[in-house]
This record gives structure tokens, C-alpha cells and sequence, in this order.
């Protein structure tokens, strides 16, 4: 492998970064009704992609058939990010399913894209989120989840975590007055993941892994209690579509390309979200076609994986893993099925897939680049995974690889 190392790190006047940030740090503030301009339109269209169906339970869920609901939005919109620009939630307002923009009371501002290194000449582009308030880019998830819920008249919400939503939530809340929230979470999840308390968000200690904090969360639901919905939240994952919104103006502004992306997974939301970009920014910009996505997983807990391998060989095994193991705790899920199916069709359709990498590759990715970028474990496995591609061939020809980094250090 031939490896050269170009401007990295995210001091953007000095190392040639990418970037639609203004020099000002990366942060959130509480909107006031003087920040907010044209803020009602009508809603977007809410479909099921199985059935069609446009009832929706408050978790997200289709009334008729269980499945993932998504968002239809004009195809005139041709929001872009410019340099500048102080409140993603603003630039793309258009492209989120919220009704009543003066809900939206976090402002996030842009994270850095930066160039973090070439393999063999393909520029290989960092989105960095671990900049963000809590360190990870779930604050982005409820940033548009929150406004979501109040808007449908949710009171109290339930969830399970692995620590980082939960976190982000907790930090969110105290814009949210009107709501208050329940999270289950493994009694293995350090109390300092979760960051400073709040009284509005109670915390259930679960004894085994994510998955049963979750089992816990569904049958727990009580009177005047609504499930948060997790990857069928249509608030998450319109969330989590902005940090690729950003870095696709980002690149491009540049005068770069993006073909590929790779981000780390546990249910998979995060590349769902980045077909969602994908499609909206390749109808602005015409794009031929849409950047190859790829999935990447710790070998210790794979089960997207090698349920992908098994499609492949023409199997349709789906073996749960049980109490998974790994450096990156944020993605131990053994039992990811109930939105496999989802994740599988963002990457098969790009023509992308899915790759696993081992502790020690995870380890290297860490001592390479932690010096130069916020970079947690998560964003370690992605990480990690571009360099294993890169030895396999599949990015033989890329014109630009971009890979989310989700979260910092312990995220």
C-alpha cells in the first residue's frame, strides 16, 4: 500500500481543509423568535417505503405494516450550504419534516470537513463530528428528533441507548421544557458517557447488553408514554442526513468529488441517512450517480456483516450475537434485523457494501489520526475500514472517499 500523507487535522487556515464552518467554534444556542424568518410552510408527504401507506404511529412506525416511514420534500428544493453559515437546521430547513420552523430551538453549527490524507492520490475526506456539543453527531439526530415530537404532541418519550443518544438527549432536553424523556441503558454504560444529569430525562439500569435495554424500554412503555422509535424515527435519521448534506456542499465547493462513503454502524441509520443525502444532493447537483456506501463493523460484533455475506452466497441467515463484544461500545448490537433489510438496500442499490476490521486495525486507525481529529472508537472502525478497502482494491479509481468520523474521544 502507498500511502501519501497531505494537509490534515482540522486547523482549516493552515492545512487546506474543506470546510463550510465559519472560523468561530462549533457549538449550539437556543433559537429566539428573531432568528427565525418564513417559519411555517406546509409538511412534507410522510410514505412508508414497504406499503405506501401514509399513517404513521408517533414512534415513526407504519400503522399498517410496520415499516420505516420516510419524508417526501419538493424536488425544487435546492438547499445548499455556503461559507458562512452558522445553523445547519436553517440552511436546510427545507429538506427536514418540521412544519413550524420556531420548534427547531437548537442551532448547530457546520462541523469541519477536512482533507485528512491521499492513498495513491485519492483524497481521502474526514467529516468530523466529535466537535460537536456532547462530542458525538447524535446531537444532530435530536436536534430534529425533539422538535419532531413536540410537534406531534409528544409529552414523554422511551428509549434505550448505548450512551451517546442518551447523552445527546440529555443535553437537548433543556431546550425542551415541555418534555421529558425515560432511557434504558446497559448497567456497563459508565456514568460519565452520559454527561451532566437531568431531572427531565429518568435513567434505567438494564443488567446485560443494548439489546435487552431495549426489549426493557418496548414492554415498559406506560400510560401517556410514547416509544421513541430508534431507527424508525424519522427525526433521527433526517438528523443524521445533515452532517453528509454538509460535507457533500463542502467537497464540492472545494473542487472535489465524493464517490464513496463509509460510515461505522450498529442499526444502521447513520448510511440510510447518507442515501437520503445522497439522493437530495445528487437531484441539486446532477450528479450521473449517487457515492458508493459502504457499512463498517469491529470484527467482534458484525452481524450486518456477515448477514450481507450470507445474502450474497444466497443464504438469508440472520444470526443474532449474543452479548457482543468490542473497542467501539457505542455500535455493539448483536440483534440489528429489524432494520437490516433497510440498511442492505442503501447499500446495495449505491453499489457500495459492507466491511469488518479487527481490534488492532481499529487500534492503528486511533494511533495514526487521533492526534489530528477528535476520534473516538466508533470513528475508528470506519476509519480503519477505508484502509482495509484501500488493500483490497475497492477503491481502486475513487475520485474521493469521504468517511464519517461519528464521535471523539469515548464516543
Amino acid at each position: 500500500m502507498s500511502t501519501t500523507e497531505t494537509g490534515t487535522g482540522v486547523d482549516r487556515a493552515a492545512r487546506g481543509v474543506v470546510t463550510g464552518v465559519a472560523d468561530a467554534g462549533v457549538g449550539a444556542t437556543r433559537r429566539t423568535g428573531d432568528d427565525v424568518a418564513a417559519p411555517h410552510r406546509p409538511p412534507p408527504a410522510l410514505i412508508c417505503v414497504d406499503c405506501g401507506a401514509s399513517d404513521q404511529d408517533l414512534s415513526g412506525k407504519c400503522r399498517h405494516c410496520g415499516g420505516m416511514v420516510d419524508a417526501t420534500y419538493p424536488a425544487a428544493v435546492e438547499a445548499v450550504l455556503r461559507p458562512g453559515d452558522t445553523d445547519t437546521l436553517a440552511t436546510y430547513w427545507d429538506l427536514l419534516p418540521i412544519p413550524d420552523r420556531t420548534t427547531c430551538r437548537i442551532a448547530l453549527e457546520p462541523t469541519p470537513t477536512v482533507l485528512l490524507t491521499e492513498l495513491d492520490g485519492v483524497p481521502i475526506y474526514a467529516k468530523v463530528e466529535g466537535v460537536l456539543p456532547t462530542g458525538s453527531t447524535k446531537d444532530r439526530l435530536i436536534a430534529v428528533s425533539l422538535p419532531l415530537l413536540l410537534e406531534r404532541g409528544v409529552e414523554r418519550f422511551v428509549f434505550s441507548s448505548t450512551g451517546n443518544t442518551a447523552a445527546a438527549y440529555a443535553w437537548g432536553l433543556q431546550f425542551y421544557p415541555e418534555l421529558s424523556a425515560r432511557v434504558y441503558l446497559s448497567d456497563e454504560v459508565p456514568d460519565s458517557q452520559l454527561g451532566p444529569p437531568n431531572p427531565a430525562m429518568e435513567v434505567v439500569r438494564v443488567q446485560g447488553d443494548y439489546v435487552a435495554a431495549g426489549n426493557r424500554s418496548r414492554a415498559e412503555v406506560g400510560p401517556g408514554e410514547t416509544p421513541e422509535g430508534g431507527f424508525f424515527n424519522l427525526g433521527r435519521r433526517e438528523g443524521a442526513k445533515l452532517a453528509y448534506l454538509e460535507a457533500f456542499d463542502d467537497v464540492e465547493r472545494g473542487g472535489g468529488q465524493v464517490d464513496v462513503v463509509v460510515q461505522a454502524v450498529a442499526s444502521g441509520l447513520g448510511i440510510v441517512a447518507a442515501a437520503r443525502a445522497a439522493e437530495q444532493s445528487a437531484a441539486v447537483r446532477r450528479w450521473g450517480r449517487g457515492p458508493r456506501l459502504y457499512c463498517a463493523q469491529q470484527t467482534s460484533c458484525s452481524p450486518m456483516v456477515k448477514a450481507w455475506r450470507d445474502a450474497l452466497n444466497g443464504s438469508n441467515l440472520r444470526r443474532v450475537e449474543e452479548m457482543p463484544e468490542g473497542l467501539a461500545a457505542a455500535i455493539l448490537l448483536g440483534d440489528p434485523f429489524s432494520s437490516f433489510d433497510y440498511v442492505a438496500k442503501a447499500a446495495r442499490d449505491s453499489e457500495g457494501g459492507f466491511v469488518d476490521v479487527t481490534s488492532s486495525e481499529i487500534a492503528a486507525a486511533l494511533q495514526r489520526h487521533s492526534h489530528e481529529v477528535p476520534l473516538g472508537d466508533s470513528a475508528a472502525v470506519a476509519l480503519a475500514s477505508v484502509y482495509r478497502m484501500w488493500e483490497q482494491g475497492d477503491l481502486r479509481g475513487s475520485q474521493g472517499v469521504l468517511v464519517a468520523l461519528t464521535g471523539g474521544p469515548g464516543r
